[in-house]
């Protein structure tokens, strides 16, 4: 496994940590929920050879730091994201956001366009672009209220198992294969982490609700659709997922690129 750099940037009252891999054109991933960049490992290692690829872990997720935890805010994580960005010495780059931290890219060249060369916006998980919005916007609610009531570790799970739409061991492979892949990679620095229950309390408390609901900015992002590429995985194109649906619709509303390829199984 090739060496990488690792750092901590503060900003807005977090710590937030992040890793680079490889030199050539800058990328940075955005992770979806849980936060956690080293989910990007083995793809960064693939793509080293060419791109300089920045991966973080989101402010209240792993080694990032949740000192202000109440004040989740998507405008907040794009900002995280240029403060990333900026850390490693770049002013812009080509930006990978998977489900939230697609969101999470919306935001960002709605923002800062200039700091984006293009962006791919995985499987965003917007409950209004949904075939049956109604049913998914109950879902999630549903699951902020149980989280409410009870422990927030179960009602991740209920969360993760739910979004596919169907009983599938797809997601559990994916995370065997990821974590045998990470048995190689030597701690870094700096990586304390967060207690995960910590971090799921947050996520469903705090996050689930604004990122699913979230309502893009469409007229922002038609002026800057030429940047835009949203996609959807084989798999979950094949399984007729709902969050890929919303991908294509989006790409629709805004008359920018969608892609269905095979890819990495990345969610949440």
């Amino acid at each position: 496994m090739n060496k990488r750099k690792s750092g901590i940037i503060h900003t807005e009252g977090d710590d937030l940590f992040y890793k680079v891999t490889g030199n050539g054109i800058p990328l940075i991933m955005i992770p979806g929920g849980g936060g956690d960049g080293d989910s990007f490992l083995p793809l960064a290692d693939e793509l080293d050879g060419k791109f300089k690829v920045t991966t973080y872990d989101r402010r209240a997720n792993a080694r990032s730091t949740a000192n202000k935890p109440i004040n989740f805010s998507i405008t907040q994580q794009s900002r995280d994201v240029l403060a990333v960005l900026n850390a490693v010495g770049e002013e812009s780059a080509f930006v990978f956001g998977n489900s939230s931290g697609g969101v999470i890219a919306l935001e960002l060249v709605k923002n800062f366009p200039d700091a984006v060369r293009m962006a791919i916006i995985h499987e965003p998980p917007l409950a209004n672009f949904a075939n049956d919005p109604a049913r998914w916007l109950k879902f999630f609610d549903d699951c902020y209220q149980l989280a409410v009531s009870k422990d927030s570790g179960k009602v991740a799970t209920k969360f993760g198992m739910g979004v596919m739409g169907r009983k599938t061991i797809a997601p559990l492979l994916s995370d065997i294969r990821l974590k045998i892949y990470l048995l190689k990679e030597p701690k870094q620095a700096g990586e304390t982490r967060l207690p995960q229950k910590l971090a799921d309390d947050i996520f469903i408390k705090q996050e689930l609700i604004q990122v699913t609901s979230y309502i893009p900015d469409l007229e922002a992002l038609r002026e800057h659709k030429d940047k835009l590429i949203f996609a959807s995985g084989d798999w979950t194109v094949k399984n007729k997922v709902w969050f890929a649906e919303v991908a294509k619709k989006l790409s629709q509303e805004t008359s920018s690129s969608y892609l269905a390829r095979r890819t990495y199984f990345v969610h949440g």
